[in-house]
């Protein structure tokens, strides 16, 4: 196996609001190795966005961290505004859902890709300016000399995904953490911008974190998969064994209401029922029981923790499957 990149540790994070805590994310663990890629995947509101944000360090003020963060030997939670700059500009970065708010709207792109090159690489103008242009070729955005004075707004949702990832690569990190970037693009464009992700993982050995709600995404990109619910980590394991050998049956459902290209086109797309708990005030028992067709009396007074089940295969829950 691969040496470990970045090791997370009991991580937990609160928000603290008018009536009372968010508990967005609970005791996480997970490890991120040299060269793979791991998906996070989970409905809206299960934590994944925000065990990533904590781990940047970029949490909003009302948002708390706890727990453990271990990146390349050094403990980075919680860690100063100094430090985290320094680690965020040049071995580890984020690739944003929305690329507009990744981007500030009243500068050029140009000189934004520049400015990062010239803060952590320490290149004068005209040479942040040709690495620029040479990463802006290798994400294969068009005529990027032409583009390279455009402003954000001037640019189609697809180009501005490439800036942000060109900004990414900028500085050639170890570790890239990509929430939802291809969610408001076209198909097309999406299967350029994922494929390119598997060559850069590839060649390079960049590890990518996919946060995503598309297990489809997950599948073609990723070698691990995190499933995710109300903040907790309820499954976790290789993509053939998520798909195929699914412990959990909130990945089970998650499973069964993904389109499939063999479907029956009559049939009617299974969603799961009801929705998820509310995070400030988190069931004493497992927090799918509401939702879940194999639910027993133990799963409403005790919460299951995360115990193994096959191989390195995890997963939260009483109920023994066919493996």
């Amino acid at each position: 196996m691969s040496a470990t990149l970045l090791k997370c540790t009991d991580l937990c994070v609160r928000f603290a609001v008018k009536d009372g805590c968010v508990h967005a994310v609970e005791n996480l663990t997970f490890e991120i190795h040299r060269g793979e890629c791991v998906g996070i995947v989970g409905e809206s509101g299960s934590g994944k966005t925000q065990s990533v944000l904590a781990i940047m360090g970029l949490l909003p003020r009302n948002g708390t961290s706890t727990g453990n963060v271990v990146y390349k030997g050094q403990s980075i939670l919680n860690a100063s505004r100094q430090v985290m700059n320094k680690i965020r500009g040049e071995s580890m970065c984020m690739i944003f859902q929305d690329a507009m708010a990744g981007l500030t709207p009243f500068m050029q792109i140009g000189d934004q890709l520049c400015e990062v090159l010239i803060e952590h690489q320490g290149l004068n103008r005209a040479d942040a300016r040709d690495r620029a242009i040479e990463v802006l070729e290798i994400v294969q955005f068009p005529q990027p000399k032409r583009r390279f004075s455009m402003y954000p707004h001037e640019l189609s949702g697809g180009m501005r995904q490439r800036i942000m990832i060109a900004l990414a690569l900028l500085c050639r990190p170890q570790l890239i953490f990509a929430d939802e970037p291809t969610t408001a693009l076209d198909i097309t464009i999406q299967a350029q911008i994922l494929e390119f992700m598997k060559g850069l993982q590839k060649h390079i050995e960049t590890s990518i974190v996919m946060i995503t709600h598309d297990l489809g995404v997950a599948a073609n990109l990723c070698d691990r998969i995190i499933v995710m619910y109300a903040g907790r980590m309820v499954e976790s394991g290789s993509v053939k064994d998520i798909f195929f050998r699914p412990q959990h049956p909130y990945t089970q459902a998650l499973l069964r209401a993904t389109p499939r290209l063999d479907a029956d086109p009559d049939e009617d797309i299974p969603l799961i029922p009801g929705r998820p708990p509310n995070l400030q005030e988190l069931p004493v028992g497992c927090a799918f029981t509401e939702r879940c067709d194999q639910a027993q009396k133990r799963c409403m007074a005790e919460r299951p923790e995360l115990s193994q089940k096959f191989d390195d295969h995890l997963a939260a829950c009483f109920v023994e499957q066919t493996k």
